[in-house]
């Protein structure tokens, strides 16, 4: 055991001894060999220790500045003043982390990416500056129509008033697409914050110019009717030409925008490579290091043999055994150690059991190993953050923009080589921010988390699903070789998506509309492929959404997007939320209830009452009016059948139902209708189906046959709300129509020798001439009252007579009415 805590230079001292003093002077060589790799292991372990602690700081930095640009690039269209702060801040923090570093690369990469902020930053100030000077002339030629509208219905009564016989209808009409144009632009001109390439915007902007170019066509077709008019025309005119000036200023603008974008992403990226780069480096040093030390413990082991080879016979015998055992088995594990560190591997210390000179090598190699270990470790979870910030939505887990990017960058050139093919989905959710909106952000973000979940277990293993930014998906689809597998895959998702979802205490129904392309068929580049996938994916939801689209070359780059509560509606027909009143009408001559018209209500379970007003538009857009139709059909149906069972009502009543056009125009209309009259004939010959000018003027061909048709099972047609829809008398002289209801419009203005009074006579005539019943409609003064039955009205409805009641109490007035009673 004494033995073996001597020392080797005590072995040494005796080995020179038996050997004369020869031997000593290889001890001597090899001692002073022992300590220079002491201390080359403890210079190099501090200096790399050093380099990755500054490497770390600087990843941290560079990790926290990722995250707070691209917040501010998903914000500077919206507020200038955090804009400008946010800007400020990360400036701040840009030039701290470029005082980290002496080194002359990475400086020159912080003052590139300095200097695109700043250009980022500069852009995105003018053009939200530019945004707000057109919503400012937006609004000040909203005023200029408005007054443009007023003047010319001033000029318009006066000519009525002073000649009997005048045109209107062309002014009118003019004066009906200058507000539509107006307003087409408008809506145009809000989407080019949601363009997502330069094609799109530029489109946008074209567009515009092209509505107003439409509008100021529309303005030198008027009349100037008096010099209010013309004045009102000089003042829109003078304001286009400024629209026009603010269009081509955002134009430049925009174009701007997405090379800085471009330049700043790119310094980004550049930064990202310098992490990546030190690591190398660091690497690299530690393979020189193990060079540098092999090549020394070689030259150590050329003395060694020169020593034994003057030694004597027996000194050559001791020296190659204190060789073998004291050097060459302990440099074996401290090469072998060496390789390890060269594979990454930190978690095999070297362990020579000696307790002379060794152990303190030893003990040097293993703290160097430990904190390599540390610094890599370190290093390699900041470079994971970093990568994974950068490359991956934090919302949802899936690839983002970034990443989706770069992965069809590879998909095309492998495709290109090896003669592939593949499939891109550009996805949309519908409605999701009507969701949003309604019910939160938090549960807009839950919702988005359930869809990327779908969407992982629809798609295949090779596949790869990203989330561009807010609604939007992206798929690509390296297992769709031909326009058939990708069409299934869309129909798997539209099926997927469409399911409800229980999100928190709410049941949310949203669905996808799903846009196709296939590589290389509708595309060879990036940008095309993406463009014409976000081209299909908009005429899928202009088809009416919930669906997929294949692009087709004559589709134009177009889109337009739809904010609907449809889930809303299709929660509540499913929980029946929906009922209707009923409005009375009367024979004004004799005070008796002669039918009634059927409204639509919505008992919302969280805010109360809602009137069509506030939810018939949305099912028009989404479709959902045609369930609605059906609904309110049935319910009416069945009420009319038991007013007719309990003998309340007399053999002329009848009981009027709205129709959308959209319904008018379906094929499951007349099987419906057909059903209805089969089971209850005496009950579909009370009924009215009311539909409005406007719908049948559409497409007056096939609505005069679906009436035609309508009226051969016994139902009666009505024309709601006629006067304001301008058809001419010509069409209506085709339709078969039973009824005109006038609109309110012109009973609230009846007075003795009002215009209205002229108008209201007139279109009792024409229903007199064409053999149709009148109704007029909105009777809300007893004046009102008295006029109508001047010129010869017989029936009426309006809340002077009587407001919209429950079926109930209309039943309770039909009782009353059966027992004698006249309401009039």
């Amino acid at each position: 055991m004494m033995l073996r805590k001597i020392n080797l230079s005590v072995r040494f001292a005796l080995t020179i001894t038996l050997l004369l003093g020869v031997f000593g002077l290889g001890i001597i060589f090899l001692i002073r060999s022992l300590s220079s790799i002491e201390i080359l292991l403890e210079e190099s372990s501090a200096q790399h220790v050093q380099e990755l602690t500054v490497n770390s700081v600087i990843s941290r930095e560079i990790f926290e500045l990722s995250s707070r640009v691209r917040l501010l690039e998903q914000n500077f269209l919206y507020d200038e003043e955090i804009l400008s702060e946010e800007g400020f801040n990360i400036d701040e923090q840009l030039q701290k982390i470029r005082s980290l570093s002496q080194d002359t690369s990475f400086i020159t990469k912080m003052d590139d990416f300095i200097l695109d902020f700043h250009r980022f930053l500069g852009n995105s100030v003018t053009l939200n500056r530019i945004l707000k000077e057109q919503s400012d002339i937006d609004k000040r030629l909203e005023k200029q129509i408005n007054a443009l509208d007023f003047a010319i219905a001033k000029s318009t009564v006066n000519e009525l008033i002073e000649n009997d016989r005048t045109f209107l209808t062309n002014d009118i009409y003019i004066m009906h697409l200058i507000r539509e144009s107006f307003l087409s632009a408008g809506k145009i001109a809000g989407t080019v914050r949601s363009s997502i390439t330069p094609d799109t915007e530029q489109v946008v902007i074209i567009k515009v110019g092209k509505e107003l170019s439409i509008l100021e066509m529309h303005l030198a077709n008027m009349r100037n009717l008096s010099s209010e008019v013309t004045t009102a025309i000089s003042s829109i005119e003078a304001t286009l030409r400024y629209y026009k000036v603010i269009l081509r200023k955002m134009t430049a603008n925009l174009k701007q925008r997405w090379v800085v974008m471009d330049a700043l992403l790119k310094s980004q990226s550049n930064l990202i490579d310098y992490v990546e780069e030190t690591e190398s480096n660091v690497q690299n040093s530690a393979v020189r290091i193990s060079l540098d030390l092999r090549q020394d413990l070689m030259d150590m082991r050329g003395w060694i043999f020169a020593m034994g080879f003057i030694s004597l016979f027996v000194g050559v015998i001791m020296i190659s055994h204190m060789v073998r055992h004291h050097i060459t088995s302990p440099l074996k594990k401290l090469k072998q150690s060496f390789r390890e560190i060269e594979l990454n591997n930190f978690d095999r210390p070297i362990s020579l059991n000696r307790h002379d000179e060794w152990d303190v090598i030893e003990n040097a190699f293993n703290r160097m190993a430990s904190r390599l270990k540390k610094t890599y470790n370190d290093l390699e979870e900041e470079r994971s953050k970093l990568n994974k910030q950068a490359h991956q939505d934090p919302l949802t887990g899936l690839a983002n923009r970034l990443l989706i990017y770069k992965q069809l960058n590879t998909a095309i050139k492998t495709a290109h080589s090896s003669h592939q093919t593949f499939a891109l989905l550009f996805l949309d959710v519908d409605n999701f921010k009507t969701v949003n909106d309604s019910l939160g952000h938090d549960v807009g973000d839950s919702l988005l988390v359930e869809v990327s979940q779908r969407l992982r277990t629809v798609v295949d293993s090779r596949d790869v699903v990203s989330r561009l930014g807010g609604d939007e998906f992206m798929i690509l689809a390296h297992s769709c070789a031909t326009t058939q597998h990708a069409s299934e895959l869309a129909e798997a998702i539209n099926k997927a998506l469409r399911q409800p979802y229980y999100v928190g205490n709410e049941t949310v129904f949203v669905s996808s509309s799903v846009g196709v392309c296939l590589f290389p068929e509708h595309g060879r580049g990036v940008d095309t492929i993406v463009r014409n996938a976000d081209t299909a994916m908009y005429h899928a939801k202009r088809g009416g959404r919930d669906g997929f689209r294949i692009y087709l070359d004559s589709m134009t780059n177009e889109a337009h997007e739809l904010m609907s509560k449809s889930s809303g509606l299709k929660q509540a027909l499913i929980n029946q939320e929906l009922f209707v009143d009923y409005q009375p009408q009367f024979d004004i001559q004799t005070g008796l209830i002669v039918g009634a018209e059927a409204l639509v209500r919505w008992q919302h379970p969280t805010k109360g009452r809602l009137m069509p007003s506030e939810f018939l538009e949305i099912a028009e857009q989404t479709g959902i009016i045609v369930d609605i139709d059906d609904y309110v059909f049935d319910l009416v149906f069945h009420d009319l059948k038991l007013l007719m069972q309990q003998d309340l009502v007399s053999q002329d009543f009848k009981l009027s139902v709205n129709l959308s056009g959209r319904k008018l125009f379906s094929k499951a209309l007349l099987e419906n209708l057909k059903t209805y009259h089969e089971r209850a004939p005496e009950v579909t010959n009370r009924m009215i189906l009311e539909l409005t000018e406007r719908d049948m003027i559409t497409k007056l061909d096939r609505c005069i046959e679906s009436i035609e048709n309508i009226k051969r099972l016994g139902f009666r047609v009505a024309i709601d709300d006629f006067g304001i829809g301008y058809s001419s008398l010509g069409a209506l002289k085709q339709l078969p129509v039973d009824i005109l209801k006038i609109d309110q419009s012109f009973i609230s203005g009846l007075d003795e020798g009002s215009v209205d009074n002229v108008i209201t006579d007139s279109i009792l005539n024409i229903a007199r001439s064409l053999d149709l019943c009148a109704v007029a409609e909105g009777v809300e003064t007893e004046a009102q009252l008295q006029a109508l039955r001047s010129i010869g009205c017989h029936v009426a409805q309006g809340y002077y007579l009587s407001h919209p009641i429950t079926k109930d109490a209309f039943i309770t007035m039909l009782s009353n009415t059966a027992a004698g009673s006249i309401w009039l």
